[in-house]
């Protein structure tokens, strides 16, 4: 098949941005946690960003849910964030969350 054909159709849907959506437990955490991160918005954003291009990126814990941990930096103030998830062809749910003060070393 020419350049339009079923392989250009995988590589955009494997490109395509989806949909991030918090559940409220989510949202609470990150408002909660705010106080003690300074740079938590900064993470959280990241980390929303990278699941919404690479939602596969993730460990496959069962089968529907998803883990992603991303790594922090204690010397920058920014904690590493566990998050639960799932996800389809538009959408990344985001279960749960947990935010932690980032290891050393």
């Amino acid at each position: 098949m020419g350049q339009y054909g079923p392989r250009r159709r995988s590589i955009e849907y494997k490109l395509a941005m989806r949909t991030v959506i918090e559940d409220e437990a989510v949202s609470n955490v990150i408002d909660r946690e705010q106080a003690l991160y300074p740079r938590l918005t900064e993470a959280f954003d990241a980390l929303k960003w990278w699941l919404s291009h690479n939602p596969e990126s993730g460990e496959l814990l069962d089968d529907l849910n998803w883990i992603y941990k991303q790594k922090g930096d204690r010397n920058q103030t920014v904690p590493a964030l566990v998050v639960i998830y799932t996800f389809d062809a538009r959408y990344v749910t985001l279960k749960y969350v947990l935010v932690r003060i980032p290891s050393i070393g």
